[in-house]
């Protein structure tokens, strides 16, 4: 009698160990997975808030260097706002401050008497924002300007905190 064992199907532990290795893949995949798309996440963030800095600090330098005084504030002075006349008057007095837009500290710009526009996206939230008058007596207007910038974050999630401070200072020319 010839009796042939034929092996027909995998046996149980073959397949929980088919099962497992298939589980180590799929989980380190998405594990993976996961860290790139945070890491996406805190890049834009970043991002976002260094370009509003940085436009926040050319904007005021370059519409700062052609004004023709300096109203607020004073020399030796700080302040939370920044008043200067420019040589056309229809533009006078143009002021930079902030104010709450939808739960958002922003940064606005008046020029004359124009509507306040905002500077800032919804995206960032603007704090500790300080001019600090720096002229010499018989020197040209210098002002400082510092600001705290953070990504406007309403659910706490920590992926999502970032903020980062900016300085500057301009001359008029």
């Amino acid at each position: 009698m010839n009796h042939t064992n034929s092996r027909n199907g995998y046996t149980m532990i073959e397949m929980l160990l088919y099962i497992a290795i298939f589980s180590l893949i799929i989980g380190s995949i998405l594990s993976v997975a996961s860290s790139i798309s945070t890491q996406r996440i805190q890049n834009q963030i970043t991002q976002e808030v260094d370009y509003q800095g940085q436009l926040i600090l050319s904007d005021i330098t370059q519409n700062l260097r052609n004004a023709s005084t300096i109203n607020q504030p004073t020399a030796g002075n700080s302040s939370t706002s920044l008043s200067y006349n420019t040589s056309v008057v229809a533009n006078n007095p143009t002021v930079y401050d902030t104010a709450v837009d939808q739960s958002v500290n922003k940064l606005r710009l008046k020029v004359g008497s124009n509507n306040a526009e905002y500077i800032t996206s919804s995206r960032v939230n603007i704090s500790n924002l300080t001019f600090v008058n720096r002229t010499i007596t018989g020197g040209r207007d210098s002002i400082e300007v510092g600001f705290t910038l953070n990504y406007y974050n309403p659910s706490g999630k920590i992926q999502l905190q970032y903020q980062k401070n900016f300085y500057g200072v301009t001359t008029l020319r």
